[in-house]
């Protein structure tokens, strides 16, 4: 202790005071300041965070550096409520919401405004994976998004926004993370910014490596091997963005390579696999001003990916390739209307979709039913949402509509009332969303079987908030989200195949504490779900707890202290706690069953040391570690999968380097 005393003395010491660079410092807000940032992941307009029609959690580039989180998943992990993580298959990780395993299309993820998730399964694999350094906040709805967004938003919306190029200058910045073992983070990250005029440029990205974790994995049938060495999450991405007054052109690489061994159920004792997420994303978009009242804007978007790219030749194991490619274009347009407190804002979209063969097919591809060599769709849709601004309450109303070329229409209409006064909010909303089946999804339904369809959710919330004496800030929400015609994967034959079965959901509460003061930051969350009872979600639900959904806690209880020791120095503390769950972890070959295994509670504590200015202006430093405890924290498979639960990092210690100028 008296170590770490002297090292952060001599360092108030030496550094120098500066003024704060473009970026939002929380610590120079006041708490008002900090409860009227907008946000527009909601409604795609620029609304007060209290008077926004969701649930909506906003991280700043300053919430995260103070967290010292070192990828998306941790972030997420300590700053949002109710957001947890499990293992998929293949070396993934995937996201729960709200006790739900939303990693399958019920999740939106987007990057500067791209839809991320994959075209084959709409997933998105987390893990050293979308880098921090050039983010500068991130917009998150705790709920669904579909009435705007579509059929990825089912319960939740992760907006991942970069930094904008508000002046000519740039920034490097390294970040290394290791547990005396390995590296689980070694990543380089630049950003370079052009202006002049009406010329704006930014040309940023990153180049990571990393790994899952150093420790043992176990599979389903008891068999063990290290995963260091064996486990890489790779990244590299670039994101160039061009803005010339009204035209603004977008386009991103993000190619995610990791190496696994767990496959799909036993482990593979050979050379580690190659599994790829390789994508690129462009956009271009106008925005036309038709007077003061309306606005219009024209954007044509192209998405490719080749996900899930994996190829094993194990005649022990079982032989399997994937190497198709998926390709969207998407043409839009979206209209806003202001007349005094009244806003619309309505659009039309369309999309065309290709899931396409490789140009060399091997004897392992899995081949498409209609005998061509790709799989294609169409949607058409048309949106609109209206917010009036009223004495007594913002009313918003909305609906979405999308008619496809493979399994008809669906309608989702949203409805919101929000107040803010001066202490206190309030909102109460309902809405319906809905998942699209898209990608692979029909190609694999058995002959004879019915077509599967949409799912569709229903979502009821409502929040209060009120100002508490001392600069703190408390919120509480409650929750009500269920899904009919759940989209369920069953596992026999070679591929397995999808079906619609039955309903899935859950209810709970969250709330969050935020204190900000001159010396003082604090964010406490708390999170609890309870299962809705159904008889049809066998495979997600635990056969002794039928409060309980697979792989996630029922409570989640999160803590983060930001100190300011002096004017560039910070130390940050935070503690994450996770009630037991329970998770099938094992076969009892025996007993011929799969065991349930009920997990302790865990709890993980962190520690962050920030230092701006260092020597310089423009140069920080943190210092921190990670699971300081030592705690054995695994991601557990939240479903019936025969997976076996993997294991994350152990202890370890970061350091971070950085410059901007």
């Amino acid at each position: 202790m008296k170590r770490i005393l002297f090292v952060v003395t001599f360092f108030a010491c030496v550094c120098p005071s500066w003024g704060q660079k473009d970026g939002i410092n929380l610590f120079e807000l006041s708490l008002e300041d900090l409860l009227s940032i907008e946000v527009s992941v909601t409604t795609k307009k620029a609304t007060g965070i209290r008077e926004t029609p969701g649930i909506v959690s906003l991280i700043t580039e300053e919430d995260i550096r103070n967290s010292g989180s070192r990828d998306l998943t941790e972030m997420l992990q300590l700053l949002v409520p109710g957001f947890a993580f499990g293992v998929d298959v293949e070396g993934v990780v995937g996201i729960g919401v709200r006790g739900l395993w939303a990693h399958e299309g019920k999740v939106l993820v987007m990057l500067d405004g791209q839809e991320m998730n994959d075209g084959m399964f709409a997933t998105v694999p987390f893990g050293n994976h979308f880098p921090l350094d050039n983010i500068e906040r991130v917009e998150i709805v705790r709920g669904p998004g579909s009435a705007i967004y579509g059929g990825y938003a089912g319960v939740a919306v992760i907006n991942i926004i970069t930094k904008t190029p508000n002046k000519t200058g740039g920034s490097a910045s390294y970040m290394a993370s290791h547990t005396g073992k390995s590296f689980s983070h070694s990543n380089l990250s630049y950003g370079a910014n052009y202006v002049k005029d009406d010329l704006k440029i930014r040309l940023a990205g990153t180049y990571g490596k990393g790994s899952r974790s150093d420790r043992d994995f176990t599979d389903y049938y008891g068999d063990s091997r290290s995963m260091s060495g064996a486990s890489e999450l790779n990244v590299t991405n670039a994101n160039l963005l061009l803005n010339y007054k009204k035209f603004n052109f977008l386009t991103i690489l993000d190619n995610y390579h990791l190496t696994q061994i767990d496959l799909w159920d036993a482990l593979y004792p050979n050379k580690p696999l190659d599994q790829r997420f390789n994508s690129y994303f462009a956009q271009a978009k106008y925005d036309f001003d038709l007077g003061t009242k309306i606005t219009l804007a024209p954007k044509l978007n192209y998405k490719w990916q080749k996900p899930w790219n994996l190829n094993v030749y194990d005649e022990n194991i079982g032989e399997y390739t994937n190497n198709k490619e998926f390709n969207r274009v998407t043409a839009g347009l979206t209209g806003t209307f202001t007349e005094g407190n009244f806003n619309l804002i309505s659009g039309v979209e369309y999309t065309y979709d290709a899931l396409v063969m490789p140009s060399v097919v091997h004897e392992y591809e899995e081949t498409f039913n209609n005998g061509k060599n790709e799989l294609t769709y169409s949607n058409l849709a048309l949106y609109g949402q209206g917010v009036l601004e009223t004495f007594f309450a913002n009313i918003t109303l909305g609906a979405r509509y999308d008619k496809t070329s493979e399994y008809g229409g669906a309608f989702v209409p949203r409805i919101g009332l929000t107040k803010a006064f001066n202490k206190f909010h309030v909102k109460a909303m309902a809405s319906q969303s809905f998942r699209v089946p898209g990608g692979i999804l029909p190609n694999r339904i058995p002959v004879g079987n019915p077509a599967i369809t949409p799912e569709k959710g229903t979502n009821f919330e409502f929040e209060l908030g009120y100002r508490l004496p001392f600069n703190t800030w408390i919120v509480v929400n409650g929750f009500d989200v269920s899904f009919d015609k759940v989209i369920i994967y069953n596992a026999e034959g070679s591929l397995g195949y999808y079906t619609n079965s039955g309903k899935i959901g859950t209810r709970g509460v969250e709330a969050e504490v935020k204190h900000v003061s001159e010396k003082w930051l604090a964010n406490f969350n708390i999170a609890y779900y309870q299962r809705k009872k159904s008889d049809t979600d066998n495979s997600f639900s635990v056969p002794v707890n039928e409060n309980l959904f697979l792989g996630f806690s029922p409570i989640r209880v999160n803590g983060l202290i930001t100190y300011k020791l002096t004017r560039n120095i910070s130390i940050s503390p935070s503690v994450s706690f996770f009630g037991e769950k329970y998770a099938y972890t094992s076969f009892d070959e025996v007993n011929d069953v799969d065991v349930l295994t009920k997990l302790d509670p865990i709890t993980l504590v962190n520690l962050n040391v920030r230092f701006k200015d260092l020597f310089t202006k423009g140069l920080s430093v943190e210092v921190g570690g990670h699971n300081l405890l030592n705690k054995p924290f695994i991601y557990a498979q939240p479903y019936a999968g025969s997976h076996a639960s993997l294991p994350a990092m152990d202890r370890s210690i970061k350091v971070r380097v950085a410059y901007s100028f």
